[in-house]
């Protein structure tokens, strides 16, 4: 994981959420996941590109994206294009 802005409290505890889980650590990933949660966030739209890759990885707010870069969004997975497009999507919003 990168060094990148946290642009919020559930962004801060996505990337804990996401480092527990490259250290396989599951329960410590379900802590930070029910943390992230419970914090209040705006929904990406149902026509987000690309929702149905993000929402896995625990991107489903726009707070969790805020800060986010193309390299983060290719070290969880996602292709250069993809990257890309969920960026501008979000600079939209």
């Amino acid at each position: 994981m990168s060094d990148q802005f946290i642009g919020s409290v559930r962004r801060y505890y996505l990337q804990k959420r996401q480092t527990a889980a490259e250290l396989g650590d599951k329960a410590l990933e379900l802590v930070w996941r029910a943390k992230q949660e419970a914090e209040a966030g705006t929904s990406l739209p149902a026509d987000f590109p690309h929702l149905s890759s993000l929402a896995p990885l625990g991107y489903v707010c726009a707070e969790d994206l805020f800060g986010a870069d193309e390299c983060e969004l290719r070290d969880m997975g996602l292709s250069r294009k993809q990257a890309e497009t969920i960026l501008a999507a979000l600079a939209a919003l």
